[in-house]
């Protein structure tokens, strides 16, 4: 019988740390009704726009906004007996109990008697409610993340051995000399970590100094396998974050595991990320294949009004290019413009000069939208030889092409109109000065660059985010303080334009459409234009 009836509590307790959490980051009660509160004394706001998450995010340690702050609402934050300490986020207060938090909540009156703010919601919660949220209060941030330690953070890595070999080389690289230079140079701070943490006043950045740990996970055989080996590795020794990775087309099989474990995966190199980015837990670069695609349509339907006129769309018959095939095709359907054709090519396959020239004459397109693998468009560059078929514009795309491997008679490339996200250099000047400078002072220049230098940002945006953090290590507020830095392109130059706020998970979100120019590398790319979908 005590049996029994310690499961049932200890069942009931986990329905009600579930029932608070919901509460918390959907503003829904028990029974799904939205909760219902004031602010600023009389103004009602219900449901999502009550919950909690608003201002305290998912970690409880709250938001910065125009000078004011969230206060820090984790278990340690509300109930710890010694709150100046927690997180160095929050001012010296009076612990609350369960009753002093109950009151807070409804009524607005802090542990010590204080009047909070008028922005902090007055909430009208039922008896059941209010356990559930004050259960969930008492968990959220307890534990310690895992991945750390008082002297070390455990990061991995992600690759595949089906991934581009340049690729999958250029991040593993990087980021092994990454950490090492990072550790290298400690000047002492692990001695000078370990005496701050001995003093309540101790500076909050040398107390949360940990030397990095990374671990490279290599993923065998078909995507179908891989949750199993992720599975393997996370329990044997669970990291703080991902940073970076590559694994070809199949990254979605690694967004769905960090989903599902909470755990923060920082850039990785994919041009095919989760088709939505839905979830919290990972930033991508860019939406990859589909940002191209929705940014084509957009440069072909602007300015064009021909009713009658032509596009024809040929793309590799692979992950890559079916996904950006559909985002092209929803794009479309909204302008409603010309008429399209589409059709796929076999990956396995090069068209001959003569079946470029029947496809090319049969269909007559005004525009060719050509995303091939670099093999196929060189091959169909060679209908430049037939001037009378060619099409107006051809658009070809960064995912799948550089051009400053393929080249082509002048009256084709005069005609190409490429999707570029990257930042263009000056002639005679790197496009990404400081990521290059610092691959080259490290004579890691050989390395492919794009996929180095993505890599090489994915470091700097979680050391300055792990500096920012300071001993907060939470999960939730390193995608938090990531969402807060990487908001503008003062920390990397591979972009020229870059946003991140609240929810988004796509770091860049537009590209250049250029034209080419006779020559080699990226001063073969002229800028006609920014679009931004």
């Amino acid at each position: 019988m005590l049996v029994c009836t310690a499961a049932v509590a200890h069942a009931a307790s986990v329905d009600s740390v579930a029932a608070g959490r919901r509460l918390y980051l959907e503003g829904l009660g028990q029974g799904g009704n939205p909760i219902v509160a004031t602010v600023q004394g009389d103004v009602a706001v219900t449901g999502a726009t009550a919950a909690c998450v608003g201002c305290h995010k998912r970690s409880g340690l709250g938001v910065s906004e125009g000078g004011q702050r969230a206060l820090a609402v984790t278990g340690p934050a509300l109930f710890g007996s010694d709150t100046s300490r927690v997180g160095n986020l929050t001012r010296s207060r009076t612990a609350y109990t369960d009753a002093t938090l109950a009151r807070a909540i409804s009524q607005g009156i802090a542990a010590d008697g204080q009047i909070l703010d008028p922005l902090m919601p007055r909430y009208r919660l039922n008896a059941e409610d209010m356990r559930a949220l004050i259960a969930f209060l008492h968990r959220l941030g307890a534990e310690p993340a895992p991945g750390v330690n008082e002297n070390e953070l455990e990061l991995a890595t992600i690759v595949s051995a089906e991934a581009p070999p340049g690729e999958r080389e250029a991040v593993t690289t990087v980021l092994r000399r990454f950490v090492e230079m990072k550790n290298g140079g400690t000047r002492q701070e692990e001695k000078r970590a370990a005496a701050s943490r001995r003093h309540a006043y101790g500076e909050k950045h040398v107390r949360a100094f940990r030397k990095w740990k990374l671990s490279v996970w290599t993923l065998d055989g078909p995507a179908s396998g891989w949750p199993a080996q992720l599975e393997a590795r996370y329990g044997g020794r669970p990291p703080f974050a991902i940073i970076s990775g590559a694994t070809g087309p199949d990254w979605p099989v690694v967004h769905e595991f960090c989903e599902r474990h909470e755990l923060p995966c920082i850039l990785p190199v994919t041009d095919l990320p989760a088709e939505s980015a839905a979830g919290n837990y990972t930033v991508y670069l860019s939406a990859g294949v589909r940002l191209d695609a929705r940014i084509t349509a957009r440069s072909i339907t602007k300015g064009y009004d021909d009713v009658d006129g032509r596009i024809l769309l040929l793309y590799v018959d692979d992950q890559r290019g079916r996904a950006a095939q559909r985002a092209f095709l929803e794009a479309w359907l909204e302008a409603r413009r010309g008429s399209l054709t589409m059709r796929a090519i076999d990956p396995g396959s090069t068209p001959t000069y003569k079946d470029w020239k029947d496809v090319i004459h049969r269909e007559r397109p005004d525009v060719l939208v050509a995303w091939l693998l670099p093999p196929q468009l060189q091959s169909l560059t060679s209908i430049a030889s037939s001037a009378g078929t060619l099409p107006r514009r051809i658009y070809t795309a960064a995912s799948f092409t550089d051009w400053s491997s393929i080249h082509a008679l002048p009256i084709f490339e005069q005609r190409v109109l490429h999707v570029y996200p990257y930042s263009l250099g000056a002639a005679g000047l790197s496009p990404f000065p400081r990521e290059e400078a610092w691959l080259r002072s490290q004579e890691l220049a050989d390395l492919e660059r794009i996929p180095a230098v993505e890599a090489l940002f994915a470091c700097h945006a979680i050391g300055e985010a792990m500096a920012d953090m300071a001993d907060n290590y939470s999960r939730d507020y390193l995608i938090e303080t990531l969402e807060h830095m990487l908001d503008g392109t003062a920390m990397t130059t591979i972009f020229p334009v870059t946003t991140l706020g609240t929810g988004q998970r796509f770091l860049a979100k537009g590209a250049y459409v250029v034209k080419l120019a006779p020559g080699q590398g990226t001063a073969r790319y002229l800028n006609s234009g920014w679009i931004q979908p």
